[in-house]
């Protein structure tokens, strides 16, 4: 018995140590930049080797329907006539890639987050209890669908290396 409330209470302090909160992050630019022969090797910035990271909306099934009801010469919403199988859908599907290059092969962890906010400066405040996904990846190519609300004006895609020697890309995608 004694085994089983140990078993409980060290599951509940576990589940209660959790990420979240809002950092704000600035996003340096990627450039080739030589670097002096003086400056030592743990002070220099690697930036990731990234291919590509992108989201395309997926190509909704009532799309020709919709159209077809948005274009109608209707005078009134008596005469609207709605085709069959029409269904009026509050959220979005996006396909959503991550695509790592050959020699980036270190582990790495991912958050898509929507509630954000881009300074002036380049620098970005991210809520973290806002994010949809929450991985690590170790393979070079991630791929995920992901349901977005109508509501949602934005996502923004925080990749962070275990090494702490590159510094964490971000994108960022306004609908």
């Amino acid at each position: 018995m004694n085994k089983l409330y140990s078993f409980v209470l060290l599951s509940s302090l576990l589940t209660a140590c959790g990420g979240g909160g809002t950092e704000t992050i600035t996003k340096t630019p990627t450039a080739d930049i030589s670097q002096p022969s003086n400056v030592s090797s743990n002070t220099v910035k690697i930036q990731p080797a990234i291919t590509e990271i992108s989201l395309q909306q997926s190509i909704a099934a009532n799309a020709l329907e919709t159209a077809a009801v948005i274009e109608s010469d209707a005078q009134s919403t008596h005469d609207i006539t709605v085709p069959d199988g029409f269904a009026l859908n509050s959220e979005r599907l996006y396909n959503f890639n991550v695509a790592r290059s050959e020699d980036d092969n270190q582990p790495a962890y991912l958050s898509l987050c929507s509630d954000y906010q881009l300074h002036d400066d380049g620098s970005y405040t991210i809520n973290y209890n806002s994010c949809l996904l929450r991985t690590s990846l170790t393979e070079l190519n991630f791929e995920a669908v992901i349901t977005v609300t109508n509501d949602t004006q934005g996502l923004v895609a925080a990749l962070w290396y275990m090494d702490e020697s590159k510094e964490p890309l971000i994108t960022d995608w306004r609908f």
